[in-house]
């Protein structure tokens, strides 16, 4: 069905709302109540756009497209009723973004971490944030803005920071531990820059008496902090619209702090929810609403909290879902307030989050398809550069706004969104594969053949594991559905003793193995959810139960296969060293329906090392030492072919909305149109490039191998959304 958008013409399916059309072609369209492939109702009004023919303001995310539509999306209009909606929906949203204390430290001190730290009694990791400051001189507005303050006296702030600095540098003095009044006074501000940040509101006579009996440990502090807010969709949104405060102010009147617990590991923070319903709508007998009108709420029945999973926390989108709340307050909370498997619509398939704000893996997620569905700008700027000087070959990635690089030597650094480093550990070993991270654990394999789960921002070690040979393959983290309503969480590493490892993702323990007859240089692909696909330098692919560590099928190719395969639909698409490419069709128990070459090596000397990216309807490889070709997925046929400036290497196409981008081996980072193969910018970095880009929202990260890595993006917004 033809419609169009913007006065540009668009394909739509007439049965699917349109927002799922616009986001494909790369249309920037918010929302809060709606994600793709899962129940919901419209409640939030944010992505509202406006049907030309009607003259009317409509949610794309629950209209259908008829031939013939005229929608705008970017028009003022749009933009002002998105922002009304937001700010309606802040005003019904009682938290804390940050705490004060960190807002308005002077010299850039996570007050609020370095505190959770200290009633943790992790003296080491509290320290960590304070390396490079000083307190000296400085007139404490933290214990002045500090909410403990309104509940009775504030947290002694200072004193706690003098006995971490203490502690950690065994009774040394306060001046050796203190930065000079020069160095001071260049202090990095706070990493996370200007971002919205909602207020919690007045504490009420009965709050403040039951505050004072809850937060008793030694700080006295309340953590009023919010535990989701680096993934809260609202917070991003409020941003980008450059809301500063609420215009409504506060208008929830439910209890600060109140918080269930739903699951092991699931937590539920009713003043924060906005009712989007995705919960309730999404969880068979779990969630449900309460109360009638301006009074309704979400609630889980203490009965029904044996039919939630913990899955369930990534479609919220606030802090009113978040997963492991902090240990210490767990008792606390429960003394004031009190108080399985997944449903088969939280099941959830790699591929699915189209909102794609965080990059955690070398392709994007589990399936490694390399297809992103936000979309890049016309006319990408370089915005900044960061130099790490050190030969690098795993890609980077991005996590709860920080871009992650390791070089060759494992030195891991973590950059803010202006380029500032704000994180820097050595993992004291050699590292090739690109690494995962997953809930704030890092995992990594190492070229001295050990697997590593690394808690950030400490880098603390939660477990690690032994191969016998190198690990030059990236690890690939899947929530596997066990069966009778469980789910499990495993890291599949391919290891040089050519075994493919299945391990407990939460305590490094051995699921099983399985051994190939050679090295194994490329990442699992997951299917499903239940099964991996592995190559190896024995030129046999393999498919494998995830559940059962058992070999389920298996197909032998013209030539070994030095990268990874990838998985979109029931297909995957794997290529050998000489350059041939496989589409393999995939049986729901695991085996191969039927395979074929959808590229012929042919003539070619041969040297295919990269991956094959894949969306709906086509395929995008390198090949021939030069090209870039796009093949239809539905019959094969070429349907454009170009030539790039500099040969093909490591690093493989992305797909992003409806572009693609390409970094060649000799350095230049190229984009083309999707449908036509239009070369569309191109940027000559001088470097070679052998990782793979980063893509997150409108930005795109590239890291060359001698270690630079170059932000791309917009400066400005051209419009709110």
């Amino acid at each position: 069905m033809k419609i169009s958008v913007n006065n540009h013409p668009l394909d739509a399916d007439p049965h699917r709302p349109i927002i799922e059309a616009l986001r494909r072609e790369g249309y920037h369209i918010p929302s809060m109540c709606y994600a793709e492939g899962y129940e919901h109702q419209p409640s939030c009004m944010v992505c509202m756009v406006k049907d030309v023919r009607t003259g009317q303001m409509i949610p794309s995310c629950s209209t259908l497209p008829y031939e013939g539509m005229e929608l705008e999306t970017d028009t003022e209009e749009a933009s002002s009723m998105r922002r009304e909606a937001l700010e309606l929906l802040l005003s019904d949203h009682r938290a804390d973004c940050e705490a004060p204390c960190t807002i308005v430290c002077p010299r850039g001190i996570d007050v609020a971490q370095v505190i959770l730290h200290y009633d943790r009694g992790d003296m080491a990791a509290a320290y960590t944030l304070l390396e490079g400051t000083s307190c000296d001189g400085c007139k404490a507005p933290c214990e002045k803005a500090c909410r403990r303050r309104t509940v009775d006296e504030s947290v002694p702030i200072r004193r706690i920071i003098e006995e971490v600095r203490n502690v950690s540098n065994g009774q040394t003095s306060e001046k050796s531990l203190h930065s000079d009044d020069e160095n001071v006074s260049q202090a990095s501000p706070i990493a996370h820059g200007p971002l919205f940040s909602s207020r919690l509101g007045r504490f009420t006579d009965r709050e403040k008496e039951m505050l004072k009996k809850l937060y008793t440990q030694s700080s006295h502090c309340l953590h009023c902090a919010c535990e989701g807010r680096s993934e809260c969709r609202l917070r991003e949104l409020a941003t980008e619209a450059g809301i500063r405060s609420p215009r409504y102010g506060v208008q929830s009147s439910l209890p600060v702090k109140e918080c269930v617990r739903v699951t092991e590991r699931l937590y539920f923070e009713p003043a924060k929810c906005i009712r989007c319903g995705l919960c309730v709508y999404n969880t068979s007998d779990g969630f449900t609403f309460a109360h009638r009108g301006f009074d309704v709420r979400v609630v889980v029945p203490e009965e029904s909290k044996k039919n939630v999973h913990d899955d369930v926390a990534r479609l919220c989108p606030t802090g009113a879902l978040h997963l492991r709340i902090l240990s210490v307050l767990l008792p606390l909370l429960m003394l004031l307030w009190g108080c399985q498997g997944p449903s088969r619509r939280m099941s959830g398939t790699p591929g699915e989050d189209v909102a794609r704000q965080e990059w955690t893996s070398f392709r994007g997620d589990a399936s490694l398809s390399g297809y992103a569905t936000c979309r890049l700008p016309d006319s990408p700027t370089l915005l900044w550069e960061h130099r790490h000087g050190v030969r690098t070959v795993a890609s980077p990635i991005v996590s709860k706004g920080i871009v992650w690089l390791c070089d060759k030597h494992g030195h891991l650094v973590g950059l803010n969104a202006e380029g500032m480093p704000t994180h820097s550990f050595n993992l004291n070993a050699d590292v090739e594969a690109s690494f995962v991270m997953v809930d704030s654990v890092l995992y990594v394999g190492q070229i001295d053949g050990q697997i590593r789960a690394l808690v950030l921002p400490e880098c603390t070690e939660l477990w690690h594991y032994a191969t016998e040979g190198q690990i030059l393959a990236s690890p690939t983290f899947v929530d596997v559905h066990m069966g009778e309503g469980t789910s499990d969480t495993f890291l599949l590493v391919g290891s040089y003793d050519n075994n493919m490892y299945t391990l407990d993702a939460r305590t490094g323990t051995l699921a099983h193995s399985y051994p190939t007859g050679y090295y194994i240089n490329g990442a699992a692909a997951c299917w499903q959810g239940a099964y991996a696909l592995f190559g190896g330098c024995d030129a046999w692919l393999r498919i494998s139960d995830i559940r059962s560590g058992l070999l389920t099928d298996s197909l032998r190719l013209d030539a070994y296969i030095p990268s990874s395969p990838v998985v979109s639909g029931d297909c995957a698409y794997v290529a050998d060293y000489q350059g041939n490419v496989y589409e393999i069709q995939l049986a729901d128990d695991g085996h191969i329906r039927e395979h074929h070459k959808i590229c012929d090596a042919g003539d070619s000397e041969g040297g295919m090392i990269s991956m094959p990216t894949v969306t709906a309807d086509a395929v995008y490889l390198l090949a021939d030492g030069r090209y870039l070709v796009c093949l239809d997925r539905t019959d094969g046929h070429v349907r454009w072919r170009q030539m790039l400036r500099g040969d093909v290497g490591e690093s493989s196409p992305l797909a992003v909305g409806d572009r693609v981008l390409v970094c060649t081996k000799t350095g230049i980072v190229s984009i083309y149109d999707a449908a036509s193969g239009r070369p569309v910018w191109e940027y000559e970095t001088g470097e070679q490039i052998v990782s793979s880009p980063a893509v997150v929202a409108s930005r795109f990260y590239i890291l060359t191998a001698r270690g630079t890595l170059l932000c791309f993006g917009q400066k400005k917004w051209d419009t709110l959304f």
